[in-house]
């Protein structure tokens, strides 16, 4: 009997460390995730901001007498500006 318990003792701390190193490389996948989280925002707030900058710049042109918006600036300003208005429309 004691054999047995010390089996299933054994069993149990292996199978507890797998466990363990699971939920250490959860931990670090979630850190990683959050880091590039954040990566990606800080991305899409510069991408935001040089949007309304080159709207900004579109109308400057277009109050100084220029042509019309260039259709591939308006999509990129549409892209960064109009998606949190969409968003809240709904």
């Amino acid at each position: 009997m004691d054999m047995e318990y010390l089996k299933k003792a054994k069993q149990f701390l292996t199978e507890n460390r797998d466990v363990e190193e699971l939920r250490r490389e959860i931990m670090e996948l979630s850190s990683k995730q959050a880091a590039l989280n954040y990566k990606l925002y800080d991305a899409y707030i510069t991408n935001r901001t040089l949007a309304i900058r080159i709207y900004g710049y579109l109308s400057e042109n277009l109050l100084m007498g220029g042509n019309r918006l260039p259709e591939d600036a308006k999509e990129i300003v549409d892209k960064y500006l109009m998606a949190g208005r969409k968003k809240h429309e709904r």
